[in-house]
């Protein structure tokens, strides 16, 4: 018998952030500051990883991270843990379900 994955139940994507027009300044401000010391830490618009529920599509969690690179590996380990994990150990390891978090 196959054990049930986490995968079955939900999926991970990349998204943009969506940031008020403080916050957006701030990472376009941030964004430059580090591209004139010759640092890619921060990009001018924000990604986040988000984990959905493939039964309605409810947000399960999310993730920020401060450029597009985080992202990719962050979503890799994300996908490894949905493909292996059940769906109680992968919430366990990353979050409660019904809840948003940050994982940083």
């Amino acid at each position: 018998m196959t054990q049930h994955q986490a995968s079955d139940d939900y999926e991970a994507r990349l998204e943009r952030t969506e940031d008020s027009p403080l916050k957006a300044a701030a990472r376009w401000t941030a964004a430059i500051a580090s591209a004139v010391i010759g640092d890619a830490e921060f990009e001018p618009s924000g990604t986040q990883v988000v984990v959905y529920s493939r039964t309605d599509d409810s947000k399960i969690l999310s993730m920020r991270t401060s450029n597009l690179e985080e992202a990719e590996r962050l979503i890799e380990l994300v996908r490894r843990d949905l493909a292996e994990l059940s769906p109680q150990d992968f919430l366990t390891e990353w979050g409660q379900a019904g809840e948003t978090h940050q994982h940083q």
